[in-house]
């Protein structure tokens, strides 16, 4: 299942079409990552939540010992009962420094996961340039969901998650995505035909509220019951290519993240396998996967002074 991101990627790579970071800014934006994340860290032992670095960040943490080098984000997850512990504290611990925006909580929710966003900064990505609210420094925080031990239930739960993440993005595509988007996706045969057909498919979904749908969505697949099987809908791989016994992700295990220890999955080759294959591989430039940034700025008070 391809995701609209591939497409972007293969894009990108062949035409300069976004902003580019310097070596300064990426240094800078480096340490403010490292930084929310601490901040992050410090509430969840304070709580006792377990909070653990997930997909490219478990990469990174494995084969290069931090930031995989061409790469600009951290992504975080946690089991979601203590995900949802972190949302309801948010606004006491964390609010002074940071905004969030996750399902369920706020007003109008522009996510399927959880964004932690520095104050006063500006980091807005292709596919977010036309939503209202302007985006910031961020990490991303995945909830771990259980799903049924019976195989056959569990198939039929992922096909399920995963139709209605395809017809949330469909809807996105459809109703906030901005013209650099459109015009980047519309730059090769399967961009375009990708973005038409999931427009169209986005047209006859617009009399609901895209805010409405990523409320929908994160009730339906929130874990109700522990299970000796979890995945993580909103990850790379949908629902259904993230199934894994529980025993992979938990208890914990210890690494180091740029001289910083964190936690990890406590399988983390069982994990990156899933996700990566032969992740140890160094994979080719035009692989590599990027984000592509359409404004940023590291002090938005400092440039409107």
């Amino acid at each position: 299942m391809r995701r609209t991101a591939d497409y972007l990627n293969e894009i990108a790579n062949n035409d300069r079409l976004f902003y580019e970071l310097s070596g300064e800014e990426r240094v800078e934006l480096r340490l403010c990552l490292l930084s929310i994340y601490s901040d992050i860290s410090q509430v969840c032992a304070k709580y006792g939540l377990t909070l653990m670095l997930g997909g490219g960040s478990v990469l990174g943490a494995v084969r290069h010992k931090g930031f995989i080098p061409w790469d600009d984000d951290m992504d975080l997850m946690m089991p979601r009962k203590d995900f949802e512990v972190l949302k309801m504290v948010f606004r006491e611990e964390l609010s002074e420094k940071y905004d969030i925006c996750v399902p369920n909580y706020t007003n109008r929710t522009e996510t399927l996961i959880m964004n932690v966003v520095k104050k006063n900064t500006l980091m807005q990505c292709v596919y977010d340039d036309n939503d209202s609210t302007k985006k910031g420094i961020l990490v991303d925080i995945f909830p771990i969901d259980c799903v049924s031990d019976n195989k056959y239930i569990r198939t039929i739960q992922t096909y399920l998650f995963d139709s209605f993440r395809i017809l949330i993005s469909c809807f996105r595509i459809y109703k906030v995505s901005n013209e650099a988007f459109k015009q980047s996706m519309k730059k090769t045969l399967k961009g375009k035909l990708h973005y038409y057909l999931a427009s169209t498919i986005g047209f006859f979904l617009s009399p609901f509220k895209l805010s409405d749908m990523y409320d929908a969505f994160d009730s339906l697949v929130t874990s109700r019951k522990e299970t000796n099987y979890c995945t993580i809908p909103t990850g790379r791989k949908f629902s259904r290519g993230e199934v894994l016994p529980k025993k992979v992700f938990f208890p914990v295990s210890r690494g180091l993240f740029e001289n910083m220890e964190v936690n990890l999955p406590n399988d983390s080759d069982a994990y990156l396998r899933n996700l990566y294959s032969d992740y140890l591989q160094i994979p080719p430039v035009e692989k590599r996967e990027r984000h592509y940034y359409t404004r940023f700025s590291l002090n938005t008070q400092k440039q409107n002074g």
